[in-house]
């Protein structure tokens, strides 16, 4: 759809929504003023009546998420039907690899975690379900751009890549050379690109022809060895083949197949 056929007033109030569940600091009023480029006088109507119906809360003038986005975001994720069948999955490989195991599917260029499933390790990966990283400098997003076409990947990035580390892929080329790749392989491989000490491996999760979702499994680098990695993959690859085998159960019309702005 056209951008100037959507409701603008309505995009305000998302662009509101989204710019305080994206920060990871407190916001004043004036901070989201400030990075939405809404007037405080067109903002703060917006602001109340969000708070009186509970999709934003205020305390000492600081404005955060409220327990009616919690139950949006729930609803979504029971609107998942294939998460039943993935966790089971997904607490086989932590058993086997005893490392984090995610899950995500593609959000327009990024990637967005809906599971994880978290080892019994004194030093572990932190990860949150819900938040979004450039799926360009991920594992799970390289594996979900797997099925896209260059020309798709390219329009997707047309103002560039997002750069985390020193070692973030931040060229549209080189992207696409690591994209062959994982379709060749099937798999992907990032080492310190969102984080420069944590090294990360993820399969496509098919349903059909679509890549419905990708699942990774994150280390720190000072665990991982040569061999490690290589079962991680087939780790990975092995439980991928199972899940697909049994969401064919799943009538498609129940599945969310991965989602691109």
């Amino acid at each position: 759809m056209e951008y100037s056929k959507l409701h603008h007033p309505t995009l305000r109030v998302l662009h509101i929504l989204e710019t305080v569940c994206d920060s990871d600091k407190e916001l004043t009023l004036t901070d989201i003023s400030n990075q939405t480029g809404i007037a405080k006088g067109t903002l703060h109507p917006i602001i109340m009546t969000l708070a009186h119906e509970r999709y934003l809360k205020i305390h000492n003038s600081v404005i955060t998420i409220g327990q009616q986005c919690f139950k949006l975001g729930n609803a979504y994720e029971h609107s998942l039907d294939y998460l039943a069948i993935i966790r089971p999955h997904m607490r086989e490989i932590v058993s086997q690899c005893d490392e984090i195991c995610q899950l995500g599917v593609l959000d327009g260029p990024d990637v967005l975690y809906v599971e994880k499933t978290e080892p019994d390790q004194a030093i572990r990966i932190t990860s949150h379900v819900g938040k979004t990283l450039a799926a360009s400098a991920t594992s799970l997003g390289k594996a979900l751009l797997s099925g896209l076409s260059d020309e798709a990947i390219r329009t997707l990035y047309a103002e560039g890549l997002t750069r985390y580390t020193e070692k973030t892929t931040v060229d549209i080329d080189m992207l696409l050379t690591q994209i062959a790749a994982v379709r060749a392989n099937g798999y992907a491989h990032e080492i310190g690109e969102t984080h420069i000490e944590v090294e990360c491996l993820a399969v496509p999760i098919r349903r059909e022809n679509d890549i419905l979702a990708s699942m990774s499994v994150s280390l720190p680098i000072f665990r991982s060895t040569p061999e490690k990695v290589q079962s991680i993959v087939s780790l990975l690859k092995k439980q991928a083949v199972r899940i697909e085998q049994e969401m064919k159960m799943i009538p498609v019309n129940n599945m969310d197949i991965s989602y691109k702005k």
